[in-house]
């Protein structure tokens, strides 16, 4: 039996781009399992996709094309909410119907199994769950003689050990190497958009992914090129900074920047309804704070209450109508087939009247059977709505949640707005500026990153983040392997390498040395890096800095990049420093550019060195930049 073509024969109603993308991931996937799995050992790998760019449809299709391969045991793993468990299942008993699909209350059936056809398994990543079913596959003995298949969806949420620096394994943790140690052979198959904690794991994790592959998104697809760009796209509309404070002061009117994302939804309702369309979603994420979702849902309602008062007395229609007229002139101006003004006021007042708007609060205290599938709904809450959270229709965002200092992949995790369900011309983000430039700069990072993936650059992998952002929570990054590289910081070797001049003079022969500094390109800096570093490879990694160089140029267009060259040096070994105070007030003027500064020094053995002249080389990265990667331990 095909399983790969019984399952592209039905996602292609859905989409003929996403049946040629899914066919494409399985293929490549699997292809590169048949490489590198040997059955008799366990295997790791990553498959890495945009947040809410079909990540579900693709491991679905590679977990097709692995049963044509003849494996029989697949463990879908999710995240430990009850709505997203019962998603999948129902999603994989639709779409794998040359499967035994079982959810983890489904263990009788499991057992009764007879292997007439491939097993898969829907489990949430919760520690009874996962310990319940972990007896089960031992006392079935289905994994004796044949490899188990685990797909971890969001890999990097719950799976990692948070005990790492404690030397102790976490307990989720601890059961999925259970899981696995069940067979002598084991696939398992990671699977997010937000990679930042797993390509940080240590070599001997035993998390860390052996390959990376990255599938693209549809070119339907709405994602952070779209609404992060630089300059600002059209959807982007700025708030103030402080409307977090201001909505929790009950004594003040709801804010400006809140009441325009009010009135841009009610219009985009409204054309919707005008179409047809019942379903339209409006996101408001203002903090992590209860008492912060429960003032949101107040101001919102009170405010809808206001305008129910406005439609019925026409001394109070006139401002409510020149708001939503302001609202539905910035949509016409992206959208301009919407409908007319005065048919799109008209449509509002019916929504308001018949009170066809839902304020639903979505929380760790909200009730399990909210439905935001269908209606009118404006959805506020915090943590529960990132991750793996899809909200249909989803057309205005409000977001003012800050964090001192913010974890990427949490942040981007918050960005549900990307997807394809959206009608691009009406949708609309609103958010202060300094919440749009961390996106913007996590949107740069993402797109790095994504670059060095593709460019098959696994091993010299390097996350490159503003210096108030971290890339993942700390507690799962072991800290003996982790690297960082802090720009703004003036770094060299203290055992260089002593072999360089002749072919450094060759390089540098047209290099003014009377120069304070000399803007060059990074490829001239690529070069002289490869002629540099420390005889033992630990305090100073050319390679590291010279992907660092690489991946400023590629990705950051306004990166500059200087050379400081001085020659005739008579510098000592051993004396903790380098530069001189002139040419570290120089290094230090260029905050913004990546600054390599070059001695080349006499090298006499009274001063500690073997007798020849050779280069040492400094090195500051740009201000405010961080470099993240690990060393082997």
């Amino acid at each position: 039996m095909n399983h790969l073509s019984q399952y592209l024969n039905i996602i292609k109603a859905q989409s003929g781009s996403l049946r040629d993308s899914v066919e494409e991931t399985s293929a490549s996937v699997v292809n590169i399992i048949e490489e590198k799995f040997d059955y008799k050992s366990h295997l790791t790998g990553l498959l890495l996709g945009n947040v809410q760019s079909g990540k579900t449809a693709q491991l679905l299709g590679v977990i097709a094309k692995l049963a044509d391969k003849g494996f029989e045991l697949f463990i879908i793993l999710s995240t430990d909410n009850i709505y997203l468990q019962r998603q999948t299942l129902e999603r994989t008993i639709n779409a794998l119907q040359t499967f035994n699909v079982y959810g983890e209350e489904d263990d009788i059936d499991f057992l009764r199994n007879k292997l007439a056809k491939p097993i898969i398994i829907i489990l949430k990543k919760n520690t009874n769950v996962l310990k319940r079913w972990r007896n089960l596959l031992s006392s079935s003995a289905y994994c004796v003689g044949r490899p188990i298949v685990i797909i971890d969806d969001e890999a990097d949420a719950s799976s990692l050990n948070t005990l790492v620096n404690k030397n102790k394994i976490s307990t989720i943790n601890s059961h999925l190497a259970s899981i696995k140690a069940l067979s002598t052979g084991s696939l398992f198959i990671q699977v997010t958009a937000t990679p930042q904690a797993i390509l940080l794991q240590s070599n001997i994790s035993g998390w860390k992914p052996a390959f990376v592959y990255y599938f693209k998104p549809g070119s339907e697809y709405i994602g952070g090129d779209f609404i992060y760009s630089q300059p600002k796209s059209y959807c982007i509309h700025f708030t103030q900074e402080n409307e977090l404070d201001e909505v929790s002061n009950p004594d003040r009117y709801i804010p400006d920047g809140l009441k325009d994302s009010l009135m841009s939804f009610l219009v985009v309702c409204a054309n919707f309804s005008l179409q047809g369309k019942g379903t339209c979603n409006f996101l408001v994420h203002p903090s992590v704070k209860i008492s912060a979702h429960e003032n949101f849902s107040r101001a919102l309602g009170e405010h809808l209450n206001l305008l129910i008062l406005s439609i019925t007395e026409e001394t109070e229609q006139d401002g409510f109508k020149k708001e939503l007229k302001e609202q539905w002139t910035d949509l016409q101006k992206s959208k301009p087939d919407i409908g007319n003004f005065d048919d799109i006021f008209e449509e509002v007042t019916k929504l308001i009247e018949n009170e066809q708007f839902n304020i639903i609060v979505l929380n760790s205290t909200a009730a399990r059977d909210i439905n935001y599938q269908s209606g009118y709904n404006i959805i506020v809450g915090g943590n529960s709505l990132g991750r793996g959270v899809t909200f249909p229709a989803l057309q205005t965002v409000y977001y003012c949640r800050k964090a001192k200092t913010p974890q990427a992949d949490t942040f981007w995790q918050h960005a549900r707005m990307f997807g394809y369900d959206r009608d691009k011309g009406l949708l609309r983000v609103f958010l202060p500026p300094s919440l749009f430039n961390l996106f913007a700069e996590l949107n740069i990072a993402n797109r790095i990153l994504i670059n060095q993936i593709v460019n098959n650059k696994i091993d010299s992998l390097q996350l490159i983040y503003p210096a108030n952002v971290k890339p993942t929570r700390a507690n799962v990054l072991d800290n003996r392997a982790l690297n960082l590289i802090v720009g703004g910081v003036n770094l060299f070797s203290s055992n260089p390498v002593q072999d360089n001049a002749r072919r450094l003079d060759s390089l540098l022969s047209e290099i003014d040395s009377i120069e304070k500094y000399v803007p060059v390109s990074s490829q001239l800096l690529v070069d002289i890096l490869q002629y540099v570093g420390d005889e033992e490879g630990q305090d100073w990694n050319n390679q590291k800095f010279s992907n660092a160089v690489q991946a400023l140029a590629t990705k950051r267009p306004t990166s500059r990049f200087a050379l400081i060259l001085r020659t005739e040096r008579d510098i000592a070994k051993g004396t903790g420093t380098l530069l001189s105070p002139t040419d570290r007030r120089i290094s230090d003027s260029l905050e913004d550019w990546t600054v390599l500064t070059l001695y080349k020094v006499i090298g006499s053995t009274e001063k500690g060195w073997r007798g020849n002249p050779f280069y040492i080389p400094n090195i500051k990265l740009p201000d405010g930049v961080c470099f993240y990667d690990t060393i082997d331990i």
